[in-house]
């Protein structure tokens, strides 16, 4: 038995459909992966920078109130350490957030607040480095009453300029935080409604097909009648 050139076309059609199916269905299920997996993990991170920052700023309180040089000394040595690890957790941000955006740049939003977060940390770690600085210079001192005014020095540094930029870095944290949910969201909308054109355009083109079924063998019926 031949098969009609109708039935050939029916099936291609049948299969073009599903085909295109499958891939919106991939690229929205590519998207839901982006918003759950790479924002999350970017957003993790960047709990990890507060996390580390506040260790940050404690080692630093504790050094100012060592009461010997080798209490100082062991304290001081582990804040490169924590430094390193801050910087490691903001590298991890923005490579999560570059591959939830398929290996483009970050976004415009995310970039600008990356840059200020950048830019508030970079302040207060000069800050405090100034107030360990202090400290330095207070174990070397030359009489009791020096090594006390430096270290009222260090210590009203680390609670007044070194605390104002540890709260600005806090906040430009919560921003950029806001930020990736925002984008998150907008990625999961997007996702919503590739979603619903996928399925309207599935059963349109599954209502079409099933019109030709019917049509097309009723009307050679017909002929041949």
């Amino acid at each position: 038995m031949r098969i009609g050139w109708t039935s050939w076309l029916f099936s291609v059609l049948i299969v073009a459909c599903g085909w295109l199916g499958s891939q919106t269905l991939t690229r929205v299920d590519h998207d839901l992966r982006i918003m759950y997996t790479e924002y999350t993990m970017a957003a993790t991170d960047l709990g990890h920078v507060n996390g580390e920052l506040i260790r940050y700023r404690t080692t630093v309180l504790r050094a100012v109130e060592a009461e010997t040089k080798g209490a100082f000394v062991r304290i001081a040595a582990s804040l490169p350490n924590i430094q390193a690890r801050i910087d490691k957790a903001i590298q991890r941000f923005v490579d999560a957030t570059n591959d939830a955006s398929s290996g483009k740049s970050m976004d415009a939003r995310e970039l600008a607040e990356l840059k200020a977060v950048q830019q508030r940390l970079n302040a207060y770690i000069y800050s405090s480095h100034y107030t360990i600085d202090l400290l330095k210079d207070r174990w070397e001192a030359k009489s009791m009453n020096e090594a006390n005014r430096l270290r009222e020095a260090a210590e009203q540094n680390a609670a007044k300029e070194s605390g104002t930029k540890f709260i600005g870095v806090t906040l430009e944290l919560d921003r950029l935080l806001e930020v990736v949910a925002e984008i998150a969201g907008e990625v999961r909308r997007e996702a919503d409604s590739s979603l619903r054109a996928a399925t309207i355009e599935f059963m349109v083109t599954s209502l079409v097909l099933a019109a030709l079924v019917l049509i097309v063998p009723t009307r050679r019926t017909r002929r041949k009648s």
